[in-house]
This record gives C-alpha cells, sequence and structure tokens, in this order.
C-alpha cells in the first residue's frame, strides 16, 4: 500500500532519573527511529533519537458500521496491536516497505505470536496507522480502514527520516552546523512552515550533554533539537 521505507525503533530503555523534566518537556513531541519496541498505551507519548521511543495514539469509541477508508496523515510509525484494542500491548515499527500488515505480521512472527491470517490495518482519528489481529477491527472500534499515505504525510516521513540519520551519523557536531543542516532540509521538503527549537540546552538538566538528538511537535510545526551525551 505505501512505498514509504522507514527504519525500526531501537529496543526500549529506561528513561533517568535526571531526565524526567527533559522526558516531561517533551511529552507531546513524536519521532522515529530504529528497532521495533514494545510500548504499553499509557507511555506511547515521547520519543527520542536515539534513546527511549514511544507513540501517542487516540482512543475511540466502539463502532457498529464500517466507516469509509482514508489515508495516513501521518506515516512516520505503524502501531501493531496484539489484540482488537487501543490500550493493548503494542509493537511499534517504522512503516511498512510495501504493506504495514504485513510489516506487523513479520514482527509479530519473530515474536512467536500465533498471527491470525486476515489482519486489519486501520487509522486513528489523528490518521495514524494502525493494525490488527483481526480483519473486523476497524469495524469493531469504529475506525477508518487504512487506504494508503497521503503526499504530505508521505513527504514529512521521507524529511523526518533523512534529518534522523543525518544527525544520528554525527550528533556531537557544533549545534549552529546541525541547525543549518536541519534548516537545509527542510527547505528541500518544502516544510517552510516549520521552526527549530534548540532552547533545551539552556536548561539545568542539559548540562553534561553537549550532543543532540531530535523530537518533533506536529502540532506546533517545530523541530527540537535534544541536548544528549556522547
Amino acid at each position: 500500500m505505501s512505498d514509504l521505507d522507514f527504519p525500526r525503533l531501537p529496543p526500549q530503555r529506561a528513561i533517568p532519573v535526571e531526565r524526567s523534566a527533559q522526558r516531561q518537556a517533551l511529552l507531546e513531541h513524536h519521532v522515529v527511529a530504529s528497532e521495533p519496541t514494545r510500548t504499553p498505551w499509557w507511555r506511547r507519548k515521547l520519543v527520542i533519537v536515539p534513546a527511549v521511543a514511544v507513540v501517542a495514539v487516540s482512543a475511540t469509541a466502539a463502532g457498529q458500521a464500517l466507516l469509509p477508508g482514508g489515508v495516513a496523515t501521518q506515516a512516520t510509525t505503524v502501531s501493531c496491536y496484539k489484540t482488537v484494542s487501543l490500550h493493548g500491548d503494542t509493537d511499534i515499527v517504522g512503516g511498512g516497505v510495501t504493506d504495514p500488515v504485513e510489516s506487523c505480521r513479520q514482527v509479530w512472527q519473530s515474536t512467536g505470536m500465533n498471527v491470525p491470517s486476515e489482519l486489519a490495518a486501520c487509522l486513528t482519528p489523528d490518521g495514524a496507522i494502525t493494525v490488527f489481529p483481526s480483519k473486523e477491527a476497524c469495524r469493531t472500534l469504529g475506525l477508518r480502514p487504512f487506504m494508503g499515505v497521503s503526499d504530505s504525510a508521505r513527504s514529512f516521513a521521507a524529511f523526518q527520516n533523512d534529518v534522523v540519520t543525518a544527525v544520528r551519523a554525527d550528533h556531537c557536531r557544533p549545534r549552529n552546523e546541525i541547525i543549518d543542516m536541519i534548516r537545509g532540509k527542510l527547505d528541500a521538503y518544502g516544510l517552510q512552515s516549520w521552526r527549530i527549537d534548540d532552547s533545551g540546552f539552556g536548561q539545568p538538566w542539559a548540562a553534561g550533554r553537549p550532543c543532540a538528538s531530535l523530537a518533533f511537535n506536529h502540532d506546533r510545526s517545530t523541530v527540537i533539537i535534544v541536548p544528549h551525551t556522547k
């Protein structure tokens, strides 16, 4: 369904106590990383590269009629729910190479899960891609069936993958160089309305963290440069 090719997210790691302020400040920010991870629904708010990775999703009331299909407006990740519930255990992966359903099937099979033959790809109310182990999941949960990826979501996903890869390759370069690189890629992908925020380096918890990781606030169209250790 989609020709997007994103990396999977890294294994989940605990956030040190000294980074609690950083976690709170970035609670609403989203980002892509590189390996699949299982994330409790109540922690799917914060994602940082290359540390902890969790993703926000929205719940919706169950419905009876199958809603019309739609295209994803957020395509940086796919949420693979192990049960027909938006509150169940979830594997978060980068968008499927060609199909989110097949991407989730492969992840589930790799964990030894008994995967049914027919799965369902649905959209959350905010346009994110979800996959469930039941062909009736979209109808049961009152979600729209996934029918593809919007052009704007495809463009942003490509930008995000590009800029995260570039920062990860040399995340301890001077901050002004990182800012210039990000601004150039925003322009190249037609995202001139986005801004760059590196104000976190002025916070007390940034001491001893000269390097950078990235977070993304879609609501405020902001790329956030986050202080990070080497």
